[in-house]
């Protein structure tokens, strides 16, 4: 389900959102030049603003099925060794300066504890990612905050994005994060608490120009470029040169 007034998208599953906000994204976002950051000198299709929420995020598979010869952006596998080796894990490769695990390993015991000790009754179950230094970093991270709350008998989670990487990204971002909630609820003992939503928001959701052949097998509707934007990028290229 999308409401294409407030850029709020809703389904069942991880892949039934990930299509929806990319027709979302498709119909409704606004083209530039990334000329800073990531992926500088590709296009970016972006909205503004965006809410997910997923309803049943635990149903497998996590990864999204893309019919061949297409793609998928991720897999069972890959999205169980980005949960792993990247959210759950604070041990830095020689070029790594940070993984997410280095900030959510040393806080996730915190978190379980607060949601044991007050029965799931609290508002403070919320992990930082970054600090006051990452935005001195050549890339800082792009997820910052990571929440759980307990609502009507199951355990939520909210993330935000400040960036995100809507093709390739989401779908194994999201089914990593997926299986944190899931490590979390099986570490609270005695509150009877089933799987909740899993909800995510943005203000940097994106598809960057690599892809667009692949969105367009994939949607009905396909992406147009703001000509404007496509004569900007030939003159940064020069730029580049």
């Amino acid at each position: 389900m999308i409401d294409f007034k407030t850029n709020y998208v809703e389904g069942n599953r991880i892949d039934d959102v990930w299509r929806e906000v990319m027709w979302l994204c498709v119909m409704q976002g606004y083209d530039f030049v990334v000329k800073g950051g990531s992926y500088v000198g590709q296009i970016r299709k972006q909205l503004p603003y965006v809410v997910l929420k997923i309803k049943e995020p635990a149903k497998r598979p996590l990864a999204p099925i893309v019919p061949p010869p297409w793609p998928s952006p991720t897999s069972e596998e890959k999205i169980e060794k980005y949960f792993l080796g990247y959210l759950m894990e604070d041990k830095l490769e020689k070029n790594e300066q940070y993984t997410y695990g280095s900030y959510i390993k040393p806080q996730l015991p915190r978190v379980i504890d607060l949601l044991q000790s007050s029965n799931g009754n609290t508002n403070q179950a919320c992990i930082s990612v970054g600090d006051k230094e990452s935005i001195f970093l050549p890339d800082p991270p792009c997820l910052r905050v990571i929440d759980f709350k307990v609502v009507n008998g199951k355990l939520n989670m909210a993330v935000f994005f400040r960036s995100w990487d809507l093709f390739a990204g989401l779908p194994e971002n999201l089914g990593g994060l997926q299986m944190v909630k899931e490590y979390v609820l099986a570490h609270l003992d005695g509150l009877n608490l089933v799987d909740g939503d899993l909800i995510a928001y943005s203000d940097g959701l994106h598809i960057y120009d690599q892809y667009f052949e692949l969105v367009n097998a994939l949607n009905v509707d396909k992406v147009v470029v703001d000509e404007n934007v496509l004569l900007d990028k030939a003159s940064f290229a020069k730029t580049l040169e």
